[in-house]
């Protein structure tokens, strides 16, 4: 065994991956961006449909140009409020999850890397991969390190995981030879 780790998860953790997945993340940035696009297009397209109906009406005037502002104000909140809002539902998911006892994650678990495979050991569970599966490595702010094994799916190795800031670079040299896909936030 290269490394063990005792890897302790709160909600704010799970919370904290989740914001950052959505909101920072590759997989999830692409998915904001589009839904973004969609709608704007989508809003595009009424504000288009309205103009052309003005014009073929005879009735494009002053005051149906000062009609398209609201829509215009809508599409602007809408992109500006769209991350709080997310991180809003987020956190009402969370606690609706914790109501059903189904949490997304484990509390506690052991995490164990050795030279060809990698186990997560929880009070319910042993899961063991290949570092095959790992599709990217995510070090985000010096205080945690996410290892992806697919676009939803991932291991949570907080830096308080880690005894030490030599363990910490021992594992980041380890864990590079094994994928060669890591982000730095």
């Amino acid at each position: 065994m290269k490394f063990q780790f005792n890897v302790n998860t709160n909600d704010q953790d799970y919370l904290d991956y989740n914001k950052f997945w959505m909101l920072r993340s590759h997989y999830g940035k692409k998915q904001m961006t589009t839904f973004r696009i969609i709608f704007a297009v989508i809003f595009a397209v009424i504000i288009g449909v309205y103009i052309v109906i003005s014009l073929y009406g005879g009735n494009f005037t002053f005051d149906t140009f000062i009609g398209i502002i609201p829509m215009a104000i809508l599409l602007i909140l809408f992109e500006l409020l769209l991350s709080p809002v997310f991180v809003l539902f987020l956190k009402s998911q969370l606690k609706s999850l914790k109501k059903k006892g189904k949490m997304g994650y484990s509390p506690s678990s052991v995490i164990e890397f050795y030279e060809d495979v990698f186990m997560e050991t929880t009070p319910d569970n042993k899961t063991e991969q290949k570092y095959s599966v790992i599709e990217r490595i995510s070090v985000v702010d010096n205080k945690v390190v996410y290892i992806h094994v697919n676009n939803i799916m991932s291991y949570i190795l907080p830096f308080s995981c880690f005894e030490s800031k030599e363990q910490y670079n021992e594992f980041f040299e380890f864990i590079k030879t094994k994928c060669s896909n890591i982000d730095i936030y």
